[in-house]
């Protein structure tokens, strides 16, 4: 039976499937099989139709060259690609612009012999897929159920490739347009000042004419007592001292829900000229409680997005006993697209919280769900391809959350019957549970909807 892991992030995933050469042999005590053998490696990013694919030294020269080049940029001394290396070879160089980096993979063979270029594949990646990359690759070394025998062997670099002394500030400043690795995060913010944070203002209620000749027994039986706002500065203070959310589960499922309620509300996309970029603090039940313009983004920009709208205004006794929150790198791109990754990156490898782990109950849910989605599916959808995801269901059959898996799927998830068919509470999440990862153990499938109608269901 070959194994699946998956490594995600919003514009970056890295798919590797493989064996378990000693899959005889049962291991007590682990929920997840090793896999020590690789059967192939596929890397797909967002907004790119081509998708990289190869097996094992595909694999160790995609993330020797990852490494070399997120190096690069850190430290500003150039990691030369060894001319006489045999076999394909994969670089990264720096594109026209900062924000443009190009993957550089050639394929070779051997002919008479003699070793040629065969074939050169091209893709050119942003910063925020580019980062993504990087935390993929972090993610899949941090897996020690994963070919736990790759290791990445680090050299120095000869001296006379040393450049000449550039302040590290000027060297990170491309960085700075998305960051996905814990590591570079640290790294860079350590030599970038904290932001002062800078609030909307409170919503003010204004008197209508209408209740001027209402008298004050009339109001006090026909309104409720409202909340006082914070103030700016109460509102700053709060997000100074409040404790951080660092688990990488509860930060991956905050950023999906985040990233589909502000999706879901964003109207006026076509509106835009320019990217958008905020500092977006959120608390773990989903509540947006804060955000801050960066990286030139106008101050009365936030206007065309739903930020102002989704916007939870903390009380005053909220203030005074702040809840966890964690915060996000938001970009709403000039061409439609939302963004969004962890401001620091994530502090290990996430998961999917609680998980059901009967096969009987596990292969019975099977059938269920897939008679659930059949009922509202017709295969329309899929015509420019398979829609591929990841759905959380619970032991009574409720889909309780879910996750595109492919391009395709990411771009046309409205198509299907997910999104009015899940059910967090089920699980116990959402914003009157206190928390947006599930708090009831569910089964992880893989749901494929195909464009004859047919929908396929096997464990993720």
């Amino acid at each position: 039976m070959t194994i699946k892991r998956q490594y995600s992030l919003p514009n970056c995933r890295l798919v590797l499937e493989g064996l378990n050469e000693n899959a005889v042999e049962s291991e007590q005590g682990s929920q997840r099989p090793l896999m020590s053998i690789l059967i192939q490696a596929e890397c797909y990013f967002a907004g790119e139709e081509q998708r990289l694919a190869g097996g094992r030294e595909f694999l160790e020269n995609l993330v020797k060259a990852v490494s070399a080049y997120a190096q690069e940029f850190l430290s500003g001394v150039y990691h030369p690609i060894d001319p006489n290396e045999k076999g394909d070879v994969i670089q990264f160089l720096q594109g026209e612009t900062p924000n443009i980096h190009h993957l550089v993979w050639q394929q070779k063979a051997i002919g008479e012999g003699i070793e040629t270029v065969e074939k050169t594949v091209r893709l050119d990646l942003n910063t925020v897929q580019m980062f993504d990359l990087v935390e993929a690759v972090d993610q899949f070394f941090a897996d020690h159920r994963t070919l736990p025998e790759l290791t990445l062997n680090l050299t120095p670099v000869s001296r006379r490739h040393r450049t000449a002394e550039v302040p590290t500030s000027e060297r990170v400043t491309p960085l700075l347009a998305g960051v996905g690795s814990l590591a570079i995060a640290a790294a860079l913010l350590f030599f970038v000042p904290i932001p002062e944070v800078q609030e909307p203002e409170p919503f003010r209620q204004e008197t209508s004419s209408e209740t001027e000749g209402e008298t004050d027994a009339d109001r006090e039986t026909e309104t409720e007592p409202t909340p006082t706002p914070p103030s700016p500065e109460e509102l700053e203070e709060l997000l100074a001292n409040a404790p951080a959310i660092s688990d990488p589960t509860e930060v991956r499922y905050l950023q999906r829900y985040i990233f589909r309620d502000l999706n879901q509300n964003w109207d006026n996309r076509e509106d835009l000229t320019q990217d958008l970029t905020y500092r977006v603090s959120a608390t773990l039940d989903g509540s947006i409680v804060g955000y801050e313009p960066v990286e030139g983004t106008p101050e009365n920009a936030s206007e065309d997005t739903p930020l102002p709208d989704l916007t939870f205004a903390p009380t005053n006794s909220e203030i005074a006993q702040p809840e966890p929150i964690t915060q996000y790198k938001v970009v709403f791109t000039d061409n439609g697209i939302l963004q969004i990754n962890p401001w620091a990156g994530y502090q290990g490898t996430a998961d999917f919280g609680p998980e059901i782990e009967d096969p009987d109950t596990l292969q019975d849910l099977i059938p269920e769900v897939a008679d659930t989605l059949r009922e509202d599916w017709e295969g329309e959808a899929a015509e420019q391809g398979e829609l591929i995801f990841r759905v959380g269901v619970t032991e009574d059959g409720e889909i309780a959350d879910y996750e595109a898996q492919n391009q395709a799927a990411f771009g046309r998830v409205e198509d299907t019957p997910l999104p009015e068919l899940v059910n967090p509470s089920a699980a116990g999440m959402g914003k009157e549970e206190g928390t947006v990862v599930p708090q009831e153990p569910l089964g992880q499938f893989r749901v494929v909807f195909q464009e004859n109608g047919a929908v396929e269901v096997s464990p993720f």
